[in-house]
């Protein structure tokens, strides 16, 4: 039978028999190998990204943790905290006098707890001013949120007295 044909005919058919073969095989083995290797890609990328989440995940840990102690996430009992308020104002400066000191206000979010204590001070400008800088940067505890200095006109002795309203928080996770 192939005797029968010419060169030119034995290659178009060798021709199509090779791209029969070759349609063939890639149906049967290099569509699923292909197919294969896009989803090992696929898998690849998404084992990568969930490594790195894990890192990312740790260093989101990290930054609640530091973002807690900066704002005090882990707070003490309200009253003590108070205590410690009045100690640190007595101890600062002897002479500022703490004429009231209003009982802790709680506030609560679906997150936090917020304690708030507000005292009130008498002196003159510069311990005042002194005490507030000093609680601010020293009184780890509590973070002072407002301070509002004020004047009120004793009519005894006819004279000006400067008043400092410091308001301070502190947060807890609410739980």
């Amino acid at each position: 039978m192939f005797k029968d044909l010419t060169y030119k005919r034995k290659f178009f058919l060798a021709i199509i028999g090779f791209v029969l073969l070759f349609l063939a095989s890639y149906k049967k083995t290099f569509k699923h190998t292909w197919v294969a290797k896009n989803q090992l890609k696929h898998v690849e990328k998404k084992l990568a990204s969930t490594n790195n989440s894990f890192d990312s995940l740790y260093v989101l840990k990290e930054e609640i943790k530091s973002l807690d102690n900066l704002i005090g996430g882990h707070s003490l009992n309200p009253i003590l905290v108070q205590q410690k308020i009045l100690d640190f104002i007595s101890r600062t400066d002897p002479k500022v006098n703490i004429v009231a000191i209003e009982n802790v206000h709680l506030f609560k979010t679906k997150e936090f707890l917020i304690y708030s204590n507000q005292i009130e001070l008498e002196g003159d400008y510069e311990k005042l001013l002194k005490l507030l800088y000093e609680t601010e940067k020293y009184f780890n505890d509590s973070r002072v949120v407002s301070s509002e200095f004020y004047s009120k006109k004793n009519y005894t002795t006819k004279k000006q007295n400067l008043f400092l309203k410091i308001i301070l928080q502190n947060y807890e996770k609410a739980k």
